[in-house]
C-alpha cells in the first residue's frame, strides 16, 4: 500500500547492493561525526565516497566508524531530497542520536551498527526513507519516528535498548522482519501513530512487547508475529496460532501470531525442503 511512495528509495537500494557490495572484514576508518544540513552538503568532507544523489547513483556514506564524544549526533542529515546511502557505519557516544534525519526524503541506512547513544537512530518529519539490517544495542530508544509517515524498517537487530521501535505521530509505515529481543519495550507506538503495519517481526524476552494507542495492522495475508511470551492452541499444526494475540482492549491485535519465530520457521522449511 506504500509502494509507489518507496519505489525511489527500492530502486536506489537495488543499485547500491550491486554496485557498492562491502566485504565482511573490511576495516572502517575514524571519522568525525558528520552534519549535512542541505542538498548541496553531500561532500567528501562530511564522508561521502561515492554517487551523485540521483536515484540510479545516491550518495554513499560509508566505510566509517565515529565515536562521537558526547557530540549530539553521529550522523545529521537535515532538509534533503536526493538520494542516499549510510551503509557500513558503526556510531556510538552520541548524547541525542547516533544518525538523525530531519525532514529528510529518500534516504537509505543499512548494514550500520549504532550503538551506546541515547537515541540509535531518528526520523523527524521524515518520509521515503528505508532503514535495513542495521544492529541497534544499548541505547536509550533503537529507532524512533516523530510525526513522520511511509518509511520502511526491515529487517533490524534490535537488542537491549530500553524502548526498541518508538513512534510519535508517526502513519502509514512498514515495520518487519526485525529481531526485537531483549528490550524494556519492544514496539511503542504513541501520539495517534496509526496505518502501520507490522508482521513477521519476533518479539522474544523483551519486559514489555507492544503498546499502541490507536489502530494499527499485526498481519498480513495470514501472517503474523511471533511473541515468546504468547502459547495457544494450534489445532491444525499451520504454524498459526488459533487465538489472537491482543496489543491493547480496543481491537489492536495480532490475528495470526507465529508459533515460531521467522527465523526457526525457515529453518524448518529448509529442512523439510532437504
Amino acid at each position: 500500500m506504500r509502494i509507489g511512495a518507496l519505489a525511489g528509495v527500492a530502486v536506489a537500494f537495488v543499485l547500491v547492493a550491486s554496485l557498492v557490495a562491502v566485504a565482511a572484514n573490511t576495516v572502517l576508518t575514524d571519522h568525525a561525526p558528520i552534519v549535512i544540513g542541505s542538498n548541496y552538503e553531500f561532500t567528501p568532507e562530511n564522508g561521502v565516497v561515492a554517487g551523485s544523489g540521483k536515484v540510479d547513483d545516491p550518495y554513499i556514506i560509508s566505510g566509517w566508524r565515529i565515536d562521537a564524544g558526547y557530540s549530539r549526533y553521529g550522523i545529521s542529515i537535515h532538509r534533503t531530497d536526493r538520494y542516499f546511502v549510510i551503509r557500513n557505519v558503526n556510531i556510538s557516544g552520541a548524547s541525542q542520536a547516533g544518525i538523525f534525519l530531519s525532514y529528510v526524503e529518500n534516504g537509505t541506512v543499512r548494514d550500520c551498527k549504532v550503538s551506546g547513544n541515547w537515541i540509535g537512530i531518528v526520523l523527524n518529519f521524515a518520509s521515503a526513507d528505508l532503514i535495513k539490517k542495521c544492529t541497534l544495542s544499548s541505547n536509550t530508544d533503537g529507532i524512533h519516528l516523530y510525526f513522520s509517515h511511509d518509511n520502511q524498517i526491515l529487517q533490524n537487530t534490535l537488542v537491549k535498548n530500553d524502548t526498541a521501535i518508538w513512534l510519535d505521530a508517526s502513519n502509514n509505515s512498514d515495520i518487519i522482519g526485525n529481531d526485537i529481543s531483549s528490550n524494556h519495550m519492544g514496539a511503542y507506538l504513541d501520539l495517534g501513530s496509526q496505518g502501520n503495519l507490522l508482521y513477521n517481526n519476533a518479539f522474544v524476552n523483551n519486559t514489555h512487547n507492544a503498546h499502541s494507542v490507536s489502530v494499527n495492522s499485526w498481519d498480513k495475508d495470514g501472517v503474523g508475529n511471533y511473541w515468546s511470551d504468547w502459547k495457544a492452541v494450534d489445532a491444525n499444526n499451520d504454524g498459526i496460532w488459533d487465538s489472537p494475540y491482543v496489543i491493547r482492549s480496543k481491537g489492536d491485535q495480532d490475528n495470526f501470531p507465529l508459533v515460531k519465530a521467522p527465523q526457526e520457521q525457515g529453518k524448518s522449511k529448509a529442512a523439510t525442503n532437504n
